[in-house]
Formats: C-alpha cells, structure tokens, sequence
C-alpha cells in the first residue's frame, strides 16, 4: 500500500474514554505507533499496548485481534488505525452506513455479574436500532447499577443511534454489554459496525443555581448523610454527584461500626452499653501510634451511636438484620475475639441480600434523601453532574461549585459552604500511581476518583494519612473471566490456585513475598495482608511437575478449601486428592486471559518486567520452566484524603481552617489512619465514619 509519508493522528472512542494513536508512515509501510490508553479502566491496558502495538507493526494493517478481557479498548485501536490509514492514503471520503435487515435479534454477551453473560434482543427496522429489551441478565443480583443503565443507556442509544453513546457513569460495565449486544445486532443484521461509532453531540449551555446554603459535592453515603444533616438544621442544600445513581460505596457495603448507640442496644443487648469506648480508644491511639488526631478519633468513638441513633429516628435508617448465625444485628470484630457486638449490618429490605454477600438497603439512603430534600422546597439535587472546581469571589473564598453535566451543560452552583463527599480517589489511576506507585483492582466504585480532594488542595487544604493503603479485603485472579472458556468450577480451581498459601509467592520484584506483622492486632492479617504486597499482588509459583501431580492427584487439602469472598462466580474447587484432569485446560485460559504465565525464570522475569536475577533465585532452577499465577487485591475505596479538624472543616498546611468547606467520609477518613498501613482494621469502620462526620459537617455547614 502507499502512503503519504508523514505522522497521523486519531482517535476513537473506547470503553470509558477517548483511545488516542499517533502512527508514523514511510511511503511503503508503517514505521512505529504510539497508543495511548491511560483513560481506560481496564487492567489490560498494558497488554493492550504492548499486543497491538506489535500486531500493528508486523501484520501492517487494520485487521487487529482483540486483547481477551480489554475487547472495547482493542476495537477503539482498530478503529483509530483505520482512521489513520485513511488519512496517509488520502482515502478520507466518507461512508454511508451499510443497510441492515429488519429483524429481532437475540444476542449473549459478558457483563458484569461473575455468573452468567447478559442476554438481550435488538429490533432494527429502517436501518434504525428501534428497540433493546434485556431479556436475562444476572448484573443486578450483585447491585443495583443494572437498572440504572438499562433506564438510560438504552434511550440515549436509540435516540443517538451511535455506538460512541456514554456509557452511564458508575454503570459502564453494565452499560457497555448492553452496547455489545447492540453491536452483535448491528453485525448479525449486515452491518458494519465501524460504522455506528459517530460522534454524539454535546451540549454547551450554561446554567446558574443560586442562593444555596449548602453543597454537597458527591451523594454517597457520606454526602447523603450530610445532606441529612445540612437539611434538618434548616439549611438550603444542593448535592450533586458524577455517577447516574445515589448511594456510592455505602449501598454495596455490610454496615456500620456500632458504638453504644442507644436503640441498637435497647434491642440487641438489654439495654446496656456494646463495648468499652475507652478501651476501643486506646486500641485505635495504639494502631495510629500517634495522639496527634485524638479529638478526631474520639469524636468518631463517641459519637458514633449518637449519629447512628440520630439517623434511625429521623430519617429511617435500620441496623436490625442477623447476619452469617451471629447474634441478631451484630457482626464480631476482626480485631478482638471480644468485641462481638461492635458492628451491625443493615436491614435487608424484604430480606433481599446481594450474591456477594450485602444486604440490600439503598432504598434506605433513597428514602432519607428524598426526606431531607422535602424539607424545603429550594432542596435540590442532580445526578451524572461533575464537580469540577470551586467559584471564588476576589479575595479568594469559595462562593460555589463549577460543575458538568452528561450532556455537557456547565452548571455554576453558588452556596456558603460546601461539603466535599466525593469517596476517595480509587477510581483514578494517575493519583493512585502518583500517591502509591501503581493502580489497584477495584471491586468499589470507579466514579471516585479525588475529586473532592483535589478541590481542597486547589484552596490550600492539606491532607492526611493519604498513603493509607486501599480498603482491600478480596484477592481474585485480576482479569475475572466472564465469558464461558471455564465452567465455573474451572474458574473456582483457577483462583484457588492463584490465591492458595500452599505455593511459593513471590512479589512483583521477583523477590519472595515477605511476611509483616502489618498492625500487630491479632487476626487483621486475614482481612488487609494482600493490601502489604507490592504492587498489591503477588504470583504462585508452580513447576510443570507440580500441575501434573494435581493432574493425576489432586490439590492438597488447603488449596481445596481456599474460598473466594464477595468475588466468588459460583463454583467448588474439586475435594483435596480428586484428580483435575482438565488442568491443562485451565492453565491455557488463564495464560490466555493474562492470569497465569509461563517459561523460564528469564522468560518471566521479561514477561512480567521483574529482576532476573531475584526471580531466578527465587524460583531456584535458570533452565527449567515454572508457571505463575497472579493474586491481585481488589480495593472498595481509599482512606487517606484531606485533613480535617473535629468539626469535619478542612485545614491548611499550618493548620487553620477553612472556614466554609468540610470534607467527609473517604475523602477526609486518613484522619483516623496513618501512612503507608491498612485503614483501622475493625469490622464497619469506615462505614461508620460515614454516619459520624457527614452528620458533623451537615450540621457544621449549615451554621455558616
């Protein structure tokens, strides 16, 4: 082919954002392609720079073979070549969509859910996608984000009639298997399906919201319950949130720490006190190994039942569910075999509780927001709205919030105080990177990505604790395989022998994986190990020898009995010594899926960017071939954020305070933490500082 010679550029849009490739052309071929994927959530994006970028090079064209588990990112690639190769042979006419044939068309795709695929049926008539009806899906058993992408993906979908529709922030998984099943459609009916991906027209409106009391910057749980809080001290509040739906991480977690709050114990323990605040004091001051934030970890001790008690009597909040055959309302800590009344979960509602193992109670959050916003009839708030920067007057104080919209509408929303909610910074990459080095798995929303505390630094605000390590409980293999390559029990023995403590680890320096009394509390180590590896993740290394033995014999007892939390998809490791005959199978998805690799200790070490010589060492023989499975950490939230004083205000570097913003929840939570340890490994914690510092700062703002 001829080209003219020279760079091009282009890009296309991919799973949740623009995939950027610049290619340089001699006359006669292409020279080097640089792609940039740094937008896309996708843990494959690595591999997909690397797979493509050499597809590219030696197939010298646009028929590119998707990297497994990172499909869209992989097509925006192609799509962008084509543009590419169109642009340096001067072919850039434009091409009328191919006609598709009428029809229904039912089509299977990977979702969300670990369980099973999503189904759903595609009418096209007049060239037109006329209708999507999801027919079987298995997304909402894990949390309610399905039925807020199909209430408004599918619309705006049918009304652009284009593929480069947004998927819905805080339900792009789900949002971007009803996209598949579309573009199956398109391509079962005839069609091209390059051809759908055209641009959506944004909006550039702008709109003024005044004369606010308070903004709430983020409605999960701890900016709902601000809002509470805000509105019931007569306060005139605005909330607004990036995400399609309310709730955040707090509708996909178990419940709150629980500190003598009056009518748990009333119901639960005679009436009588749960735990010692002072002895849960001393324990807490002990594990931070600092006094320096005492009046803020007492106020979250001391009035932690108060604001529990504060949101069960006005605005419906319920902690009465039994859990797990432990006693009615109560789980036992983690930390101390004595504390066995110290956190609750919420009441399920209809007694419906999520596969993963949390009750179901956003309507609870629902409920109480929709209370606090009826409180007066200026209350407002708005959902897929984006905090972007505060609006100051001349001397420099913070007078409002600058904010876009989904449809690309500015909104400028002027209030006196404003409250940062906006859950932490586990959603964004290049913070995570920046804070800790690398990115980590996330099973917690991705919509959290700092906002919050990017704003209150942008005014001078400080933080604290910010390298407190990721909420991390879960290790899984860190490309889930969604589609059927496995039966589920396959996928079961995968992650077992990912994730077994019977195998060498090693880190991902090479080195074997260290051991670290990490908090020296008893038991803390089962909950928050894996948040000490390096990178989050280590690899089990096995030998050819190894696999063939649990070929013919079997596991051994303790990988048998390895169980997968919250990120289970459903099957059983085979009982110990039961012969896995399809073991071969397995270890070739998981290679495939970018889960396990193979060769030699200086094969690996190239493969997986690790030190020859400490991987050699640690594997023990330079000739032979050895296998390595991965077992990554996958993170609810952060917990470091902005420094707050006990009155939730953020403070400055020299520690005075900004009067008019508070901070809240994972964005202000490294107040109870410290550096570079896990976040306080008590059950409900984190959840319970939630109820404490939104109903502080709700409180505070509405002062101003």
């Amino acid at each position: 082919m001829k080209y003219t010679k020279g760079t091009y550029s282009s890009s296309a849009k991919g799973h949740s954002s623009n995939v950027n490739l610049t290619v340089n052309f001699d006359s006669d071929k292409i020279k080097n392609v640089s792609i940039n994927v740094e937008g896309e959530t996708s843990q494959r994006n690595k591999d997909v720079v690397s797979q493509l970028s050499a597809q590219i090079l030696k197939k010298q064209d646009d028929s590119l073979d998707a990297v497994t588990g990172a499909t869209e990112t992989s097509n925006a690639v192609r799509r962008a070549l084509t543009d590419c190769i169109k642009q340096a042979t001067g072919d850039t006419e434009n091409q009328t969509k191919t006609p598709l044939k009428d029809g229904t068309y039912t089509e299977t795709v990977p979702s969300y859910s670990l369980i099973a695929p999503m189904t759903g049926e595609v009418t096209i008539k007049n060239n037109k996608i006329k209708n999507i009806k999801i027919t079987s899906e298995k997304d909402s058993q894990t949390s309610p984000w399905f039925h807020v992408a199909e209430k408004k993906f599918i619309p705006r979908l049918i009304e652009s009639q284009s593929l480069d529709t947004d998927a819905v922030t805080g339900a792009s998984v789900s949002s971007g298997a009803i996209k598949s099943i579309a573009e199956k459609a398109i391509k079962d009916a005839g069609g091209n399906n390059d051809e759908w991906h055209t641009p959506v027209t944004k909006k550039n409106d702008t709109v003024e919201k005044k004369d606010f009391d308070v903004i709430v910057v983020g409605l999960g749980g701890s900016g709902i319950l601000s809002y509470c809080a805000a509105a019931k001290s007569g306060a005139k509040v605005f909330g607004l949130d990036i995400a399609a739906g309310i709730g955040g991480n707090s509708i996909s977690t178990s419940g709150p720490m629980v500190v003598n709050s009056k009518i748990q114990s009333k119901k639960y323990n005679d009436g009588k006190d749960n735990i010692d605040p002072e002895d849960l004091y001393n324990t807490w001051i002990d594990y931070v190994k600092t006094d320096k934030k005492a009046a803020v970890i007492k106020k979250a001790i001391y009035e932690d039942g108060p604001a529990l008690d504060y949101y069960m009597k006005n605005f419906g909040f319920s902690f009465d569910s039994p859990a797990f055959g432990m006693p009615a309302g109560y789980f036992p800590s983690f930390v101390r075999q004595d504390w066995t009344k110290e956190w609750a979960v919420y009441t399920a509602k209809d007694n419906k509780w999520y596969s993963a193992g949390q009750p179901v109670h956003i309507d609870q959050y629902q409920n109480a927001l929709d209370k606090a916003k009826g409180m007066n009839p200026v209350n407002d708030y708005q959902l897929e709205l984006a905090a972007k920067d505060f609006i100051k007057d001349d001397s420099g104080k913070v007078i409002g919030v600058k904010a876009v919209s989904y449809d690309g509408t500015t909104y400028n929303i002027y209030g006196r105080a404003v409250i940062l909610a906006s859950g932490g910074f586990v959603g964004n990459n290049q913070m995570m990177k920046d804070v800790y080095g690398h990115t980590c798995h996330t099973f917690g929303s991705t919509t959290a990505k700092g906002q919050g505390i990017k704003m209150g630094q942008s005014i001078g605000g400080n933080t604290y604790a910010l390298r407190t390590l990721p909420m991390i409980h879960i290790s899984q293999v860190p490309n889930i395989i969604r589609d059927d390559s496995l039966t589920p029990d396959q996928k079961a023995t995968l992650s077992a022998l990912a994730i077994t403590s019977d195998a060498k680890q090693i880190d991902e320096t090479g080195n074997i994986l260290g051991s670290k009394d990490e908090s020296g509390i008893e038991e803390s180590k089962l909950t928050v190990g894996i948040a000490y590896a390096p990178g989050f993740h280590y690899f089990n290394a096995y030998t050819k020898e190894d696999l063939d033995k649990m070929k013919n014999e079997g596991v051994s007892e303790t990988t048998s009995k390895v169980v997968v939390i919250i990120l289970d998809q459903g099957g059983k490791v085979p009982a110990a010594h039961t012969p896995i005959k399809d073991i071969d199978k397995i270890v070739d998805e998981a290679i495939k899926h970018g889960d396990a690799w193979k060769g030699t200790p200086s094969e690996l070490a190239k493969q997986l960017n690790m030190d020859e010589a400490k991987l050699t060492k640690s594997l023990g023989d330079p000739n032979k071939e050895y296998y390595l499975f991965e077992a990554a950490g996958y993170a609810y939230a952060t917990c470091g954020g902005l420094d707050v004083d006990e009155d939730m205000n953020v403070l400055r570097q020299d520690g005075s305070k900004i009067e008019n913003v508070f901070a809240v929840g994972q964005d202000s939570e490294g107040v109870e933490n410290r550096n570079d340890e896990a976040y306080t490994p008590w059950g409900g914690q984190a959840q319970a500082w939630t109820f404490v510092s939104g109903k502080i700062a709700g409180e505070n703002a509405a002062k101003i």
